[in-house]
């Protein structure tokens, strides 16, 4: 099991340059990279992404890149001479057609910075490549560990809700019999009252006895029950299990469905009372959940 929440940090060092990357991991959804690179190595951007994402499925995964030395700020002056050499004759042209008696100057030029660019040496991709991987991938290796080792944690707390989970399904279990019992006496009961009350002698009976199905069906919660402990028991199996995180939430919800409907088909305030406890143990598991991977 894998938890959401973690941090890694990698250094890779050389005679003239010191690279530092930083790996933090949140909560989310699905898988959300953000990155923050120095300018030299924003074209590696889908390269990293895609390395990233080979790693982790789930998780807001911000990397951070910092470089400090001083071979990575190489820098090349590119003179556009041709588009410099226009210019020229256009505002020499400008000058003698205005009149301005004001000889030009590099001043001039300068307003003009189109044809003057400052940019980065060119480096080769894979070069660039061969600087970050050692400090991507040591902080990738100890941000995984990190998630691991918070995950076993989580799986620690998951196992005792579950156990408590376990126990009070156990008390409804203990209660069924008595239960159903108990609401068919108050049928029966309401039954007899209401032929004695209203005198009834002739009835539908096929169709009475459709509906006395229908009502002993609304009381009989078994199905409920024994579906809510098929959740249980799949919850434990998935917990062991990769990227669970998402599959453990679908789980949360089909036992809350079923502690749900069983509380209201119990019509017992014992088995109410467990059923709020198991609904709040239920929640218990979601928030856990919420950071699983």
């Amino acid at each position: 099991m894998e938890s959401m929440t973690g941090f890694g940090k990698g250094v890779f060092q050389s005679d003239n340059y010191t690279i530092t990357v930083y790996a933090k991991s949140l909560n989310s959804k699905y898988l959300d990279i953000s990155l923050k690179l120095p300018k030299r190595y924003t074209f590696l951007e889908e390269r990293i992404r895609k390395f990233v994402s080979q790693e982790f499925k789930r998780g807001k995964i911000e990397i951070q890149v910092k470089c400090v030395g001083t071979d990575l700020s190489q820098k090349e002056v590119l003179i556009d001479i041709e588009l410099a050499r226009n210019l020229k004759t256009s505002l020499t042209r400008l000058k003698s057609e205005l009149g301005f008696e004001d000889p030009l100057t590099f001043s001039d030029f300068l307003k003009f910075r189109e044809y003057l660019l400052l940019e980065e040496k060119e480096e080769e991709l894979d070069k660039l490549w061969e600087e970050i991987y050692p400090p991507l991938n040591e902080a990738l290796k100890a941000l995984k560990a990190s998630r691991l080792k918070e995950g076993e944690n989580l799986k620690n707390v998951l196992k005792i809700y579950l156990e408590k989970l376990k126990d009070e399904t156990l008390q409804i279990e203990k209660l069924k019999e008595k239960a159903i019992k108990d609401s068919k006496e108050k049928l029966k009961g309401r039954i007899d009252k209401l032929f004695k009350e209203f005198n009834l002698r002739e009835i539908d009976e096929n169709r009475f006895y459709q509906e006395l199905v229908y009502l002993l069906d609304k009381i009989d919660f078994t199905e409920e029950l024994d579906r809510l402990k098929v959740h249980i028991f799949h919850f434990e199996n998935t917990m062991e299990e990769e990227d669970c995180g998402k599959k453990l939430d679908f789980i949360c919800q089909e036992m809350f469905r079923e502690i749900n409907t069983l509380s209201n088909k119990a019509q017992s305030s014992e088995i109410s009372i467990i059923a709020v406890k198991i609904k709040e143990l239920i929640e218990k598991l979601r928030e856990q959940i919420q950071n699983i991977a």
